[in-house]
């Protein structure tokens, strides 16, 4: 029974795996959620942010992501994550993430942010 019990925990993922699902999926702006050109007429269209749970990536741009604990509040949830991106030269980054309602924040390394996020309807 003991085996049992430890292969079971072997494979049942990294505690707290399922507490960040509220913040996987794909969320964007209007403009990110229909991939538009960023300027009128242009070639480069924006991307939404699409959140999985080891990756975040957006257009080229790809992160993994080492999660940190979930806080909840009465409409809002928190989490942060170290985030590495990129490929040649990896920069790491200071990730919070707030849910507010239905509307994602991204704050990086806290002076920059991308929100309020809604998520993107499904394609």
């Amino acid at each position: 029974m003991r085996a049992l019990l430890l292969l079971a925990l072997c494979f049942a993922g990294p505690a707290g795996a399922n507490e960040h699902h509220r913040f996987l999926g794909t969320w964007g702006t209007a403009e990110q959620c229909a991939r538009a050109p960023i300027k009128p007429g242009g070639t480069v269209l924006a991307a939404p942010f699409e959140i999985g749970q080891l990756w975040m990536k957006q257009g080229q741009l790809w992160c993994r992501l080492d999660w940190g604990p979930v806080e909840t509040g009465d409409n809002s949830a928190f989490t942060a994550a170290t985030a590495q991106c990129g490929e040649d030269s990896v920069r790491g980054y200071f990730l919070g993430m707030r849910l507010t309602g239905e509307e994602l924040t991204l704050r990086w390394d806290f002076p920059y942010y991308n929100g309020p996020l809604k998520r993107c309807p499904a394609s």
